[in-house]
């Protein structure tokens, strides 16, 4: 039990944490864009587009960080620590960012994103034990 709270607490605050750099990222990432298109209005249209794809990218990033903390930590069932650490994560900075609006589709569609992406993760970090156990046998 005590295993499992320490897992799933290290994967949220890993996530709030790189969530709020992500958005550090993101802030100055949209200001050095809305640089370009002062030099070049031809970029404005692409500016909400950018925005977006930045913010997935990063989204998923933190989110696959996030999933693989908490599967190195996790003793047992480390995919459903994971999950539950992604959606207790990805909730908390919604609610945050959000406030009034977290029951909507795209708060919805953010949240599955973001237990696909801790998946992901979760998925690498098993991958990457099971290649040193492999590795461990053959020396």
């Amino acid at each position: 039990m005590l295993n499992s709270l320490k897992a799933i607490s290290l994967g949220v605050i890993t996530i709030l944490i790189l969530g709020l750099v992500n958005q550090l990222v993101i802030i100055m990432s949209v200001v050095g864009y809305n640089s370009l298109t002062a030099l070049s209005p031809d970029f404005v249209p692409w500016s909400q587009t950018f925005t977006y794809v930045i913010g997935g990218i990063g989204f998923f990033i933190v989110m696959a960080i996030g999933g693989l903390v908490t599967a190195r930590e996790a003793a047992k069932q480390a995919c459903l620590k994971a999950v539950i650490a992604s959606v207790l994560g990805s909730s908390i900075s919604l609610y945050l960012s959000l406030q009034n609006e977290i029951f909507t589709p795209v708060a919805f569609f953010f949240i599955s994103f973001g237990v696909i992406s801790s998946l992901i993760g979760c998925w690498l970090w098993q991958k990457y034990q099971q290649r040193v156990k492999d590795q461990g046998k053959a020396v």
